[in-house]
């Protein structure tokens, strides 16, 4: 079992109990093992027998948390086979995404000019991504600015809407026809909005715990680095 296998699996029994947050804190928490194991100069694998199978860290942190460990022991072949299938698909399907960030991630070798770039291109594609998401935010303010606007108006003009269907009654069918068609509009705009603050926050949360990944890595190699100048030094005397 490799490094990234490992952690698969290990999300994919922390999703039922717990946030998406929490996951990314405990996922970025055991790859800091793995990086703390290499400057050791442990392999992955070693490292994996220490730790223990992803289940059973999995489930420890659970009845840390919740103190219920009954209804794992109900649903573990079922889930297992679940969370094999699950990992086969992920496997076909994200082979791009691995290579990518295989590239992107900073190597802990002593090739420190390599790191120090592989941090300005982290800077770089942060600050590229700040003009796009600096409009994303401005368009969405605007949207929600403009649902509002119209909501106010449509409540302010009520009073006058009725009093003139009051004088004309022939038009009392078509003001309720529009009010409940304006309602159903601002329903389902808010819900539409709603959902797409939620995946851009989402997305802003991803991109995050991957810089803070990518920065594990880089720390490291500047331990790894200097804890071989302190041995060459200390050897040299």
């Amino acid at each position: 079992m490799s490094r990234k296998e490992f952690l698969d699996i290990l999300r994919d029994y922390l999703k039922k109990d717990f946030s998406e947050d929490e996951i990314n804190d405990i996922i970025r928490d055991y790859e800091e093992y793995f990086v703390n194991g290499e400057i050791e100069g442990k392999s992955d694998l070693e490292t994996i027998a220490a730790l223990g199978s992803p289940k059973s860290i999995a489930r420890d942190l659970v009845n840390q948390i919740k103190e219920d460990n009954n209804k794992h022991d109900k649903k573990d072949k079922i889930e297992d086979i679940y969370i094999k299938s699950k990992r086969k698909i992920k496997e076909c399907c994200f082979k791009g995404k691995d290579f990518l960030e295989e590239k992107l991630t900073p190597s802990l070798s002593n090739n420190t000019s390599s790191n120090k770039g592989m941090k300005v291109l982290l800077y770089l594609l942060s600050l590229v991504l700040i003009i796009p998401s600096f409009i994303a935010v401005c368009i969405m303010a605007s949207i929600a600015g403009f649902l509002a606007l119209s909501l106010i108006t449509f409540l302010i003009t009520i009073p006058l809407m009725v009093s003139f269907s009051w004088s004309t009654p022939e038009i009392v069918f078509f003001f309720i026809f529009l009010s409940i068609a304006f309602i159903g509009f601002q329903i389902l705009a808010w819900q539409v909005f709603i959902f797409v603050v939620k995946y851009m926050k989402k997305i802003y949360k991803t991109y995050i715990n991957w810089v803070k990944t990518r920065k594990i890595y880089i720390n490291a190699s500047k331990v790894k680095v200097n804890n071989e100048e302190y041995k060459g030094g200390k050897n040299n005397e």
